[in-house]
């Protein structure tokens, strides 16, 4: 089994972790199902805007998930910068396109935080859940997480700012400091005599029409040549896996759900093969390259129409739960409910626990065994209705 996802690579990522803990945002129970969630790549589609946070974050169905964020005002900019300037490493670092360590404390101190205090986080769902906030939101605080780890110039812009912007002032204020207005790099020139009331008022020209937006995919020129005979490759194949990606690619462009980019290998034949069932066709020829029977592989493609990689996962994953961990599935199931690893059935009826804690009903099919019919559930109760 893999090792679990981490987040806060970075030092600005431990920092705003830590920070999120320190500041109450939530409890640690709430965390933990959103580091879950995040671990799982249900949150999709983050943005970042000066003030706010948004993402759309998979549950039971794709939720609209938002972070707001306390901006600055311009006197705590103002103070933000002071701060910037008195230490000759901090403006040295930022003009260098490096993010000061030290700022995170001495930012806060100063009242004019970058890491979120004390009621500085405002989530807001879409999800019925009542908990504040629910693990859709806090799930949106580890993957704000990733963003800082590439770029913790976000902490700037989210608080109202962009880092252009700081580093323009910075270079300003420099220079008032040395006694000139020339901001220009040594070396540098500007050649550039247009008259600017002239250049404000010239006509602008139409953009040109943006293309209108494809509806369907496009389809591989058919390759003329075929692959070396020692290759192991085919063209049918290749045909195949370009027209899927074309498929993929549209799909990334329209803002559809669960393109699933970043699957193993073996979940990837899965989700293919749901394609083939789509489209009515044989699953023989994936059998060669799974790791189980063609009906594994079938069930495997309904689950992920069902629910993705975190379904398929749930329908070919088998692990030895407790009886208690169980408890609750055998208390809807009934007494005469019986254990099978991770799962109880009675009749055919079966309600699955995965390693997260969610729960999955499954139904019994002469042919292929226990197919999953819905899912994912907080709880048994819910999973069995």
């Amino acid at each position: 089994m893999a090792p679990a996802r981490k987040f806060g690579h970075s030092w600005w990522g431990k920092a705003w972790l830590a920070s999120l803990e320190a500041s109450q945002f939530a409890d640690d129970g709430r965390l933990s199902r959103g580091r879950t969630y995040a671990r799982q790549d249900r949150v999709q589609d983050v943005s970042v805007l000066p003030g706010s946070i948004q993402s759309k974050v998979w549950g039971t169905e794709t939720y609209s998930t938002s972070l707001a964020v306390k901006q600055l005002d311009d006197e705590q900019w103002n103070v933000l910068i002071d701060l910037i300037m008195s230490r000759a490493r901090y403006s040295a670092e930022l003009l260098a396109g490096a993010m000061p360590q030290g700022l995170a404390a001495d930012a806060e101190e100063a009242g004019t935080p970058l890491l979120p205090v004390v009621g500085d986080l405002t989530p807001d769902c879409s999800c019925p859940d009542w908990g504040d906030p629910c693990k859709h939101a806090a799930a949106l605080c580890y993957l704000t997480c990733d963003l800082i780890d590439d770029d913790p110039f976000v902490l700037f812009f989210v608080r109202g700012r962009d880092r252009a912007s700081i580093v323009e002032e910075v270079r300003r204020r420099r220079a008032a400091l040395a006694g000139t207005t020339n901001t220009e790099p040594s070396g540098s020139s500007n050649d550039d005599t247009t008259d600017p009331v002239a250049a404000f008022g010239r006509k602008l020209r139409a953009l040109p029409a943006a293309r209108p937006m494809p509806t369907e995919p496009g389809s591989a020129n058919p390759l003329r040549i075929g692959a070396p005979a020692d290759s192991g490759l085919d063209n049918r194949e290749l045909e195949e896996l370009a027209n899927d990606a074309a498929r993929r690619a549209l799909g990334v462009l329209v803002g559809e759900e669960g393109t699933s980019l970043r699957v193993s290998e073996q979940v990837d034949l899965v989700r293919r093969a749901a394609n083939e069932l789509d489209q009515g066709r044989s699953l023989d020829r994936f059998v060669p390259h799974f790791v189980g029977t063609i009906e594994l592989l079938e069930v495997g493609a309904r689950a992920w129409v069902l629910g993705g990689d975190a379904a398929v996962a749930a329908a070919v994953d088998v692990w030895p739960a407790t009886v208690d961990q169980l408890a609750a599935a055998k208390t809807v199931l009934g007494s005469k409910a019986r254990k099978s690893d991770n799962a109880m059935h009675a009749g055919s009826v079966q309600l699955r626990l995965d390693r997260i804690g969610q729960w999955w009903r499954f139904y019994r099919d002469d042919r292929l065994g226990w197919v999953m019919a819905a899912g994912p559930f907080d709880a048994a109760a819910d999973a069995a209705r």
